[in-house]
Order: structure tokens, then C-alpha cells, then sequence
């Protein structure tokens, strides 16, 4: 784990182990320093009473979080931890993208092969769909342009978009879309040889989804022992009844009842994942840090050619740093996700269950876009500027320069 030394365990809870006092990380690279609890203080500075509840993990700091999971208008009323879980939005492409490039890795496949050959046979196959690659799914240059918003990610989207295929000018200019990583929840079974192409439709993308949410589990989460809470598996849906768990509020919330964002079983991929940030945190950790999930080489391919991040289709992660946004939009209920790399190794990861306060905040009270100059992205990259220290800047280990 990432210089936790101060946490217990590995629940990147803030309890402290007895007789160990928290510090501050000096974080360095060729861009210069940054303070990781100025980073997460500045995180929490912005949040903290201005949204109804967040968490913030940053690198081997103590996580921040405040508000409420739930109110009493969803009893039990609960405080926002690190160890209640969520829909993480899209922040489950990265999440995705690890057990892509793992299935590639063991296929002796390259993210510049065709993914033509393990769509499913019976399946049209539209314009320039022969050409597309594992990179232009990841990074969001397959030409997509099918309303794939939320959870419209589903099996018959999916096979409508592919008959539809693509331009080759869409293919030319990055655009974000769900279906660039819902497709894996088809793609990813037959990588791994197992063919649902005799099922009729409807029962083919049910065994899919399930197989995906399999691969994923053995693959990404349990290597890593997630979940950390009440062990079981992964999913893409909300936890059992009885169980606490993060709902998403208007803000303020008022007497509103919360949303848990529902089943995303047969629509995950670009979204859907339901984790705890404590989980989403190991995930994030061992890409920055470790090597559980991924070799040097993966990981550094992930990296530089953002694959499964933000920065493939926008420049404000900041540069030339990795991350990614998360938004599920239900107005005026939302909730905000965040994962990002800084520094070399300092993983970053936030939380909020409503709209973000402004600026960052680029809807109104009902629910309408408005101009903004951000979103969480925004939040953490001014929260970022703002964390700067001197230092001597240096390369990032193992870096050629």
C-alpha cells in the first residue's frame, strides 16, 4: 500500500495506530512538489458543509470525509465513511480497463489489435467496425456516437450501435461515450474463450454480464481483497437490504428521499461498479504504486497512453497527470467520483453524494446545465494547484529522465 503507515490496516480509515503520529508527504517530480495533506485539506475545505456528505483519499494521508451518507429521511441516518459503498459512476472504466489489459496480456493481443473478432458472429457488423482497436475503445476514439448516457449501455444497445458502425471522421476526433467500455461486458467472455454466441439474445446477455462481473471480480478485486466490508463479491448493483450503504441527495437535501442509482447488472462497464472508496482506493493505489494487478510495462501503458483516464479526452486532469470523472446525474440528485494519479505514485480519490458546490457545480438548482468552469475534475485540480511546496523537483522512479 501507498505510505499508509499511519492507518489501520488497509481500510484507509482515520483511526491512527497507537503510537503513530501522521506527517505530511512531500510528493515530487520533474513538475515540482506538492503537500499531500494540503492536497486533502483543500479537498476537504471545498466540500466540507457545502455538499451532503464526501470522503477524500490522498496518498499515505489520513482520509477526510464529513456530511451525511444518509439522513433521516432514509433512516438509519448515517455519517459518510470511507467503508459504505457506492456507484462509482464512470469511474468504473478505469476499474474496467485493468481487466482489459490483463485479458490482452494473456492473449499475447496488443491495444492495437481488432476487437472485430470476439464480437459475436451473428452480429451486423457495420461501417469501419472491422477497424477499430482495443486503444480506440479506451481512450474514446472508436467513433462512437450513439446516446450511450447513464446506464443506456445495455446488450441491444450495444449490437445496434455496432450494426450502425462509425465514420471514419468520428473515428478521427475523441469522443466520450459509455458504449467504449460497456462493450467489454460482451468482449471480455469471449477473450477468455467462453462463446454465448448459441443463446438466444436475451439469456446471451444475462450469461454475459454475469461472466463479465466474474472476470472482474477475479481479476481486479479480490486480488486486491475487495470487498473489504462483509467479504461476498463485487457488483454492479446495490448492496442487500439492511445493509448501510451511500444514497445520493439533492443539495441541501431537505425531507428528499436519497437514490442508490439501482441494478446496473446488465449495463456495467462504463459505470455501474458499487464499491466503497476504501475499495476504489486499493484499486487506485496499486495502479500508481504496485504491482498486484499489473506489470511495470501495463502499468506504464495505461499511464502514458491514458487508457481508461480522462485525459484522453480532456487536458484538465491536470497535465500531464491521470484522471477520471464520475457522474451520475439524476437532477437535483447526483453523485461525483474521482480517481487520479499524481506526482509519480499519489493516488487520489473522492466521493461526493450531490451536486458539487460553485463553481464546480455545472448544473442549477433544478437541474440545468449552466456555465461552468468545472466539475470535480475542476475541484481537485484547483485543490491540486493549490497544494504546491517547495522542493527539489525530481524524476519519477524509474523514469529515463
Amino acid at each position: 500500500m501507498h505510505r499508509i503507515c499511519c492507518l489501520i490496516g488497509t481500510l484507509v480509515l482515520t483511526a491512527l495506530v497507537a503510537g503513530c503520529t501522521p506527517s505530511d508527504i512531500v510528493a515530487c517530480d520533474t513538475q515540482g512538489c506538492i503537500s499531500e495533506a494540503k492536497l486533502s485539506a483543500n479537498i476537504a475545505n471545498t466540500l466540507n458543509n457545502k455538499v451532503v456528505g464526501y470522503v477524500a483519499i490522498v496518498g499515505g494521508i489520513p482520509s477526510a470525509f464529513g456530511g451525511q451518507a444518509r439522513t433521516t429521511a432514509d433512516p438509519p441516518a448515517f455519517a459518510m465513511l470511507p467503508d459504505l459503498q457506492t456507484n462509482l459512476a464512470s469511474v468504473s472504466k478505469t476499474l474496467t480497463t485493468v481487466r482489459v489489459l490483463q485479458s490482452l496480456k494473456a492473449n499475447n493481443l496488443t491495444i492495437d489489435s481488432k476487437i472485430a473478432p470476439f464480437l459475436y458472429s451473428d452480429w451486423v457488423q457495420g461501417p469501419n467496425i472491422g477497424k477499430l482497436t482495443f486503444r480506440d475503445m479506451l481512450t474514446h476514439r472508436s467513433g462512437f456516437r450513439q446516446d450511450c448516457g447513464g446506464s443506456k449501455t445495455t446488450y441491444a444497445a450495444l449490437k445496434t450501435q455496432i450494426a450502425t458502425g462509425v465514420t471514419t471522421a468520428n473515428m478521427a476526433v475523441g469522443s466520450y461515450n459509455n458504449c467504449n467500455f460497456a462493450i467489454f461486458r460482451e468482449l471480455l467472455p469471449r477473450m477468455q474463450g467462453t462463446n454465448f454466441s448459441s443463446l438466444p439474445d436475451a439469456a446471451r446477455a444475462q450469461q454475459s454480464a454475469a461472466l463479465y462481473i466474474t472476470l472482474m471480480n477475479q481479476g481486479v478485486f479480490q486480488p486486491l481483497g475487495i470487498p473489504s466490508i462483509g467479504g461476498g463479491t463485487a457488483q454492479c448493483k446495490p448492496p442487500p437490504a439492511g445493509t448501510t450503504d451511500i444514497l445520493s441527495y439533492p443539495n441541501p437535501p431537505g425531507t428528499a428521499h436519497g437514490t442508490d442509482w439501482n441494478d446496473w447488472t446488465l449495463a456495467c462497464g462504463g459505470g455501474g461498479w458499487v464499491l466503497t472508496s476504501a475499495d476504489l482506493f486499493r484499486v487506485i493505489n496499486d495502479i500508481a504504486t504496485g504491482n498486484v494487478l499489473l506489470t511495470n510495462d501495463e502499468r506504464t501503458q495505461m499511464l502514458a497512453n491514458c487508457l481508461g483516464w480522462d485525459c484522453s479526452v480532456r487536458s484538465d486532469c491536470p497535465n500531464p497527470y491521470v484522471c477520471k470523472n464520475g457522474d451520475l446525474d439524476g437532477a437535483p440528485i447526483a453523485v461525483w467520483t474521482y480517481a487520479g494519479i499524481f506526482k509519480c505514485n499519489v493516488p487520489v480519490v473522492v466521493v461526493v453524494n450531490s451536486y458539487l458546490p460553485a463553481p464546480y457545480q455545472p448544473y442549477d438548482a433544478s437541474g440545468n446545465s449552466i456555465p461552468s468552469n468545472g466539475d470535480i475534475i475542476g475541484l481537485v485540480h484547483a485543490a491540486y494547484n493549490a497544494a504546491a511546496v517547495s522542493g527539489t523537483p525530481k524524476p519519477c522512479p524509474g523514469s529515463a529522465g
